[in-house]
């Protein structure tokens, strides 16, 4: 009787058999890079180990125009502000009115009313979000790995960060044919006097020196301002290599730097104004003075003196569909005035510091 053969009878003969052993072990070898289980492939694992951190880190800017400047918002999208001013004089000889037993000239007071003009720009910035790259962002949180960030967000806080840069620009520089606080032709400018090195530069200066210039630019505010304690300058800008010379270390009185020293010592702290000196960025000041020197800004902050008119603060207007550029476009719109000085003659610059 034949025997059947068992091999033939499992489905694979001699030949067959060998083949298939070798197809098996080279498709079991081929498995391992995704086998989480195997000793060689942690790679799920890993994945779950991981820590990340969801904090975004963004890009670092300073904004310093609300420092320094009284911002007023309202009005909307106007072509031009204006403020008034009223001056005061007297006719005849005897201005002050004082009479005599046989005098009879009664002076009269007059008034004259001005009216200032400034034009205001306005502003638009936009942003675009991709279609393809939102539908990432979604289906990365319907998998269960939410991206730690919002596109959105991202994009609106650049465009605010836009604007508020623009507002610096508009403050300090101004914009077109208007100036700002540092390049204003109505204030007063004048070179810092030489020290006792022959130089005008404060790093050529004594502590002394330097305190002089101090109040000198302080004393001229007043003295334009008719002596009143309300046009003495509270504040003074230089750049941040002269903030640094200011914070070096000195030993007249026991105080720690130059700084405090002036703060100490100061002709508006004498008459309880509060006086501070403040570092401004290098591009906004540095250059500005004659022949591109250094320069030093004292002046009075606040909205009796000077002001930035902002008529229509960021606003986002609309987000539409786009289909030429395959997403959704946001625009933002404001309109933004320039810096008025109402009274110049509350400032100074010191150039060639």
């Amino acid at each position: 009787m034949h025997k059947p053969n068992i091999a033939r009878s499992m489905g694979y003969d001699s030949t067959a058999g060998m083949i298939n052993r070798v197809e098996a072990t080279a498709f079991d070898r081929s498995s391992f890079a995704f086998d989480a289980a195997s000793g060689q492939g942690m790679a799920f694992l890993a994945s779950q180990l991981e820590y990340p951190n969801v904090d975004l880190v963004e890009p670092l800017a300073a904004l310093t125009h609300p420092r320094d400047i009284t911002v007023e918002s309202g009005g909307g999208y106007v072509e031009f502000t204006s403020a008034w001013a009223s001056e005061y004089a007297t006719t005849g000889g005897n201005q002050y009115g004082l009479q005599g037993t046989e005098n009879t000239d009664i002076a009269m007071t007059q008034v004259n009313i001005k009216k200032g003009i400034w034009p205001a720009f306005n502003w638009g910035h936009g942003f675009r979000v991709p279609y393809v790259d939102l539908q990432r962002l979604i289906d990365s949180r319907r998998l269960g790995i939410p991206a730690p960030y919002s596109l959105q967000k991202l994009l609106d806080d650049g465009v605010k960060l836009i604007w508020g840069k623009t507002l610096d620009r508009v403050t300090y520089l101004g914009w077109e044919q208007s100036e700002g606080l540092i390049n204003n032709s109505n204030v007063y400018s004048t070179v810092a006097p030489n020290g006792a090195a022959g130089s005008p530069l404060w790093s050529k200066k004594t502590p002394t020196e330097i305190q002089n210039d101090v109040n000198a630019m302080l004393l001229y505010t007043q003295e334009h301002s008719g002596y009143d304690v309300a046009g003495l300058a509270d504040r003074l800008l230089v750049d941040y290599p002269h903030w640094s010379l200011l914070n070096q270390p000195m030993t007249i009185g026991g105080f720690n730097s130059v700084l405090e020293y002036i703060y100490s010592n100061n002709v508006a702290k004498r008459q309880g104004v509060d006086f501070q000196i403040l570092p401004l960025p290098n591009d906004w000041i540095s250059t500005q003075g004659a022949g591109s020197t250094s320069r030093a800004l004292a002046y009075r902050n606040d909205d009796k003196s000077v002001q930035l008119r902002v008529p229509q603060p960021i606003q986002k207007v609309f987000t539409v569909p786009s289909v030429r550029a395959s997403g959704y476009e946001t625009l933002f719109m404001g309109c933004i005035g320039v810096v008025q000085w109402y009274r110049p003659q509350t400032a100074i610059y010191y150039d060639g510091i």
